[in-house]
């Protein structure tokens, strides 16, 4: 079987309200809606479809309708469900408010990746997991899971990433074994949280990750642009402004304009380019996904973002 890329985590439906004028708490507040599909893994894996890359899922689903929609529109996209879940429960659901210049206020999400995607489930797709070159996971996952599939790819010599989703499902990592973590990618909030312990300042909780095994940490510093830190060296790439429309699903889009880059061998370097080319376009769109990207128009992006 030809190695690809393997997603695991949520899959969900996504309810954005933007809020039509400044948020008044503990009130009601005029909005409109945005629905499509989520979830951390899942706009990842569609993105990377989008662009032509062999990517696989291992999700869960409900029988209801929204669950049918998310299964329809994944076989159009050619993304594989082989080895995914289809249950007798209600699919995931991430409802947002967001203030009319399209940053977050707040979100929930509920949420059955967790419950359905176990330890013993994923012992029971080994095969299937070993021909991924690349694994991205979220933090949907429980714990036990999280570090199953961690010390899976450091059995197999797998690169690992883990995206950390939010503070508090990025603090399901702090008492893990990180030791085969290619890469995580959290923001500086949760870099705060990865760690059980409190640090003195952002280069302890760094240092402190690469203790505990993880070889690179790609941590995004929102309009400044994000820093690609291993244990000999860090690397700034920069961000052009721009006017954001919806920062829902950016650092899920520059994650899989990463991985894009990695696989087109390009430079690291290169490679940032790409995720932040398709994290700004993201931020100029309502919702969390180009459905009108290619990689030729990736590649313009770039090109238009980065002027070479």
């Amino acid at each position: 079987m030809t190695k690809s890329i393997l997603c695991i985590g949520a899959t969900l439906i996504d309810e954005l309200h933007f809020c039509d004028q400044a948020i008044v708490p503990c009130s009601s507040n005029p909005a409109h809606k945005s629905t499509s599909i989520g979830g951390v893994v899942s706009n990842i894996a569609q993105h990377l479809a989008l662009l032509e890359v062999n990517v696989n899922c291992i999700t869960v689903v409900g029988k209801d309708n929204e669950g049918i929609f998310i299964q329809q529109e994944y076989q159009k996209m050619k993304i594989g469900l082989n080895d995914s879940l289809i249950v007798d429960d209600a699919t995931g659901k991430y409802v947002s408010i967001l203030h009319p210049d399209g940053n977050l206020f707040v979100a929930v999400c509920q949420d059955i990746s967790s419950k359905y995607i176990t330890k013993s489930f994923l012992e029971s797709k080994i095969e299937s997991i070993k021909t991924a070159e690349w694994i991205i996971i979220d933090t949907n996952l429980n714990q036990e899971a999280i570090q199953w599939i961690i010390d899976f790819a450091r059995e197999y010599h797998q690169k690992l990433i883990i995206e950390p989703v939010s503070v508090p499902k990025a603090a399901k990592l702090a008492d893990l074994n990180l030791n085969g973590v290619y890469m995580i990618s959290p923001n500086e909030e949760e870099l705060c949280v990865l760690s059980n312990q409190v640090q003195d300042n952002e280069t302890a909780y760094l240092q402190k990750l690469f203790e505990r095994g993880v070889s690179k940490i790609w941590l995004s510093k929102g309009n400044q642009g994000s820093v690609m830190h291993s244990n000999s060296k860090s690397h700034l790439v920069s961000v052009p402004c721009i006017s954001i429309i919806d920062s829902s699903g950016a650092g899920d889009a520059a994650v899989a304009g990463w991985i894009y880059g990695m696989i087109q061998e390009q430079s690291e370097e290169s490679a940032i380019q790409y995720g932040h080319a398709l994290a700004l376009q993201v931020l100029q769109l309502k919702g969390t996904v180009d459905y009108n990207i290619t990689s030729e128009k990736l590649k313009i992006l770039k090109k238009t973002y980065y002027h070479d």
